[in-house]
């Protein structure tokens, strides 16, 4: 099997989700498949100019997932970064972790739009 081509993104909070992400991570959000078979409103995740991921809002009367896939994102500093999801509105599920080793650390963040992401760092925590 290859390895992961894409992932996406469902939330009934799209427009909340793309102000949080734009802030933490910088991404950026092209509307896309308007006017096809999907019909449904649906944006390209960019990073640099890269598409990375899509974005779709899911039904209003959607219950939101209990299970799935997290996608963990690279960062140089973790604290920092938790800190900055607060600012944002997000809510710190889990602070740094230790995995064991000496470069393997993690925290888990939950969005303003209810989406949960992992971050993971490779640094010693800092102090």
């Amino acid at each position: 099997m290859a390895g992961i081509v894409w992932w996406e993104i469902e939330t009934a909070e799209p427009e909340t989700f793309q102000r949080f992400h734009q802030a933490l991570s910088g991404w950026s959000f092209e509307p896309a498949f308007e006017d096809t078979e999907i019909g449904a409103s649906y944006w390209i995740i960019q990073e640099d100019g890269h598409s990375i991921g899509g974005l779709q809002r899911a039904p209003s009367s959607a219950a939101r997932p209990s299970a799935g896939a997290r996608v963990y994102l690279a960062v140089d500093d973790l604290e920092s970064t938790l800190d900055r999801v607060v600012e944002l509105g997000g809510v710190i599920q889990r602070s740094r972790i230790a995995l064991g080793g000496d470069d393997r650390w993690f925290g888990v963040f939950r969005d303003p739009a209810g989406v949960s992401f992992g971050l993971w760092t490779e640094r010693p925590e800092h102090g």
